[in-house]
């Protein structure tokens, strides 16, 4: 019974419809409560502001990679209608068609990768992809080379 009537006494007290903030308020005579909010309060901004930016850099890097992608394709289309091509060879215009997709498939991939490459790994890529070039570069003179 004296359980009860404690437990009756505490409902009583709480006033209905009070925030966290507003209870743990009344018994924070230091301040360290609201400090610790308002720490709080500011790595979320943080955090939403540094996850905003970064969706930001990707949709720049996805509209800067499919434009480069469509400049091949735009490329061909132009000598197409300017020759009229579809008339005289039909067969060579579909395939000129499919290695401008292509072409443009690959340099939108290529060009994507390594743009969100360097977005996500900055101090990484900064390393690789000159050492990886290099090598690329080396192979390729090699390769030249041992042809001739």
């Amino acid at each position: 019974m004296k359980t009860l009537l404690t437990l009756l006494f505490i409902l009583a007290t709480l006033q209905p419809g009070q925030s966290p903030e507003e209870m743990y308020g009344q018994y924070d005579k230091d301040g360290q409560y609201q400090a610790m909010q308002e720490q709080m309060d500011e790595v979320n901004q943080k955090s939403e502001a540094a996850e905003q930016e970064r969706n930001n850099k990707k949709t720049f890097v996805l509209v800067i990679s499919i434009i480069i992608g469509l400049i091949p394709i735009a490329v061909i289309g132009k000598k197409i209608y300017k020759e009229r091509s579809w008339e005289s060879n039909p067969a060579g215009m579909r395939k000129a068609i499919v290695i401008a997709l292509a072409g443009g498939a690959a340099l939108f991939a290529l060009n994507y990768g390594v743009f969100y490459l360097k977005l996500i790994h900055n101090e990484v890529f900064r390393i690789l992809f000159p050492a990886l070039l290099a090598i690329a570069a080396i192979t390729i003179f090699v390769v030249g080379m041992k042809k001739k």
